[in-house]
Order: structure tokens, then sequence, then C-alpha cells
């Protein structure tokens, strides 16, 4: 007989992105803003130009949302009694392999409510990880693209189709995702 014990990534880091998203939500600020084709001023809760700590926070939560969703993913992949007989590394992203676990089971991927802020989610890491662009600050009354990509209301609805994607996927392929409340070991036995 054998056991072991598998760490609880995708718990661990998923605790740790909301943890880190409650605190940069602390920081913010309202963030004065233009509409452009009128000039129009209006106001939204997001990280100062120059708040490093809260940056940082948004960044933080971003990276450990994606981590946890793709250790999920790969969670679900490898109890998939199809897919685990496949090359994972074959499908080259976490997308492309949630789509093939939908497509294998019979699933429609493109109905899924979740599915853009999944897709923003990770098009925001690679982002983040990959491209080094420049930070544009355009006008004297315009509040710049990392400002809106980091906003309360922006980082919200990334973390509820997060989770609401977690709640999918475990409902569909039999993998625990008691994370999405709170409920959850850091160590899974194995036995």
């Amino acid at each position: 007989m054998t056991y072991g014990y598998r760490l609880n990534v995708e718990h661990l880091m998923l605790r740790r992105a909301n943890t880190k998203f409650d605190e940069a939500k602390k920081r913010m600020v309202e963030v004065p803003d233009s509409v452009p084709e009128s000039g129009e001023t209006y106001f939204f809760k997001g990280p100062g130009f120059e708040d490093d700590e809260t940056i940082a926070l948004c960044i933080e939560a971003f990276l450990g949302w994606a981590v946890s969703f793709e250790a999920f993913v790969n969670l679900a992949w490898n109890s998939h009694p199809i897919a685990k007989e496949e090359d994972e590394r074959s499908y080259g992203s976490t997308i492309a392999k949630l789509k093939k676990l939908y497509r294998l089971s019979g699933l429609n991927y493109g109905s899924s409510s979740w599915r853009a802020g999944v897709q923003y989610l990770f098009d925001m890491r690679n982002y983040l990880v990959h491209y080094k662009d420049e930070v544009v600050y355009i006008g004297f009354s315009f509040a710049a693209k990392f400002q809106h990509d980091f906003s309360e209301k922006s980082m919200q609805k990334i973390q509820h189709d997060v989770l609401s994607a977690i709640k999918e996927v475990g409902e569909l392929f039999g993998v625990e995702a008691g994370l999405i409340d709170g409920n959850y070991d850091h160590l899974v036995y194995k036995y």
C-alpha cells in the first residue's frame, strides 16, 4: 500500500490572491478620468498612478488567480479518464487545455458565462509576465490603462469569473472545488 500528500497549490494560491485583492481594495483611491469623446470627468476606484504598493498587490492578485486556475485545470485534466492519456504539453495553454477537456466530454465551452473573464485573466497574465510595454499617459485628464486594468470593478469581475469557472469545472469534471468557499486543506492526502 502506498500513500502520500499533495500540496494543494490551487487552493493556496486562490486564497493568497483573494487576500492580496482585499488588501489592494483598502488602498484604492478615487481616480479621475475623462470620457474621450466629450471630455466629461468621472471617477473610479483604482490604484493611484504612482502607488507601487497597491499596483503590486493587484499584480499579485492577478498572477495568483492565474496560477490557481491553471493548477485547477491541470488537476481536472489529470483526473479525466481520456485526457490523462494525452500529452498535455501539446495543448500549449490553459485555455486550450480547458477547451479540449470540454470537447472530450462532449460539452460546449462557448456557453460558459465566465469564459471571457478567464481569457482576459490569462491575456493580462501574459502581458504582465512577457511584455514590457511602456506605461503611456496621454493627455492631462485621462487615467493610465493600468489603473483601469487594476480598477476595483475590473478586478472584482475577474475574481468572480475565476470562482465561477472553478465551480463549474469542478462540478463537470468531479474535482473538489471547496476552495471557492474557503474550505480546503493545504495538503491533500492520497492513498
